[in-house]
């Protein structure tokens, strides 16, 4: 933001913009992984992740707001021991509540409710009878399905619902009655945000760029020397959420028509530093050191510049396709 910014203070005289300004389409699942769709029809630009997407597109926040925000929820929510599940739900809906007090809004606004200046966004969830199924929530209404009545801070919370630590949230009555969770297996949702860009947009809509923000990568996945306890769990839920294949599959597929970026701290996130995840400013200082980069800093000024095309190199209906296409392997045995 501080480079797109940088380069519309030379040109405007009207100030920073703010993310919601710049694009079109925000969303995700969960608290982290974050994935950006960038599209060059009319100008415009998309995003993807989560519990952000909706501080950024629907509340219209800056990213340092939106920091300093998030940091509160981390400090009051997930950093909290003791907590049962109901308790922990309560604290979260308790501090978004505050967040629509600060930014002057009805705790009951609708996710789906018209605000001006807001931008498209959507979140990832999933039915509790069907924790394979993903359901995206959107700020915006599609041709496909009908839309879904929640409310802004329910839609966060069952974005956020991850099984056990928090409760299921609760919407609509009778048979419209409805149980979410955290989408299970949509960590990195890159292909929610194409599905949904398409949806959105259609498939002529030409593509500039596909930003792809992880938390990290996790290093080297493996067993432990006993084959079963907390240790195994934790490995079977990195396992579940390694999003760096995903990443690596999309540098795979479309990598050589220039558009995909993925941006992910390579060195000290790892799970061997599970000790030091409770320190922000640690987490800060890590990706402030991977950020300063020469080969970043190139990723960068190559995604700011794809701001500035007229059109992108590639369509929706292309990139949709390439995604899906099957991969050719070698087994040897």
């Amino acid at each position: 933001m501080h480079r797109l910014n940088w380069i519309h203070e030379s040109n405007q005289s009207d100030g920073p913009r703010l993310p919601c300004d710049h694009f079109d389409l925000i969303g995700g699942s969960g608290t982290g992984g974050l994935v950006f769709v960038s599209y060059a029809l009319l100008r415009k630009t998309l995003i993807l992740f989560s519990l952000i997407a909706i501080l950024l597109g629907k509340l219209c926040m800056s990213v340092e707001e939106a920091s300093e925000e998030f940091c509160k929820v981390i400090e009051q929510v997930y950093n909290s021991d003791g907590l049962t599940a109901s308790e922990r739900t309560a604290s979260l809906r308790k501090c978004i509540e505050d967040i629509m007090k600060r930014k002057q809004l009805p705790i009951d606004l609708q996710l789906l409710a018209k605000q001006a200046g807001a931008g498209a966004c959507f979140v990832v969830t999933s039915s509790r009878n069907n924790a394979k199924s993903t359901i995206c929530l959107r700020s915006y209404p599609v041709r496909s399905q009908p839309p879904l009545s929640i409310t802004i801070i329910d839609a966060v919370i069952a974005t956020c619902a991850v099984q056990p630590d928090f409760a299921p949230i609760t919407c609509g009555s009778g048979f419209r009655k409805r149980e979410y969770i955290a989408a299970n297996g949509a960590a990195n949702p890159v292909n929610e945000v194409i599905t949904e860009a398409h949806l959105l947009f259609g498939g002529d809509a030409k593509v500039a760029s596909l930003l792809s923000l992880g938390t990290g990568n996790p290093g080297i996945i493996s067993f432990p020397p006993t084959g079963s306890g907390p240790k195994l769990d934790r490995v079977m839920q990195d396992m579940m959420q390694d999003c760096e294949r995903r990443a690596q599959e999309m540098e795979q597929r479309i990598g050589q028509v220039g558009i995909y970026c993925r941006l992910s701290v390579e060195q000290g996130m790892q799970s061997d530093q599970l000790e030091q995840m409770d320190d922000l400013s640690w987490i800060a200082a890590q990706t402030e050191d991977y950020l300063n980069r020469p080969d970043i800093c190139e990723k960068l000024d190559l995604l700011v510049q794809n701001f500035g095309v007229e059109i992108g190199p590639i369509s929706l209906d292309q990139l949709s396709a390439c995604f899906h296409s099957p991969l050719y392997l070698v087994l040897i045995t």
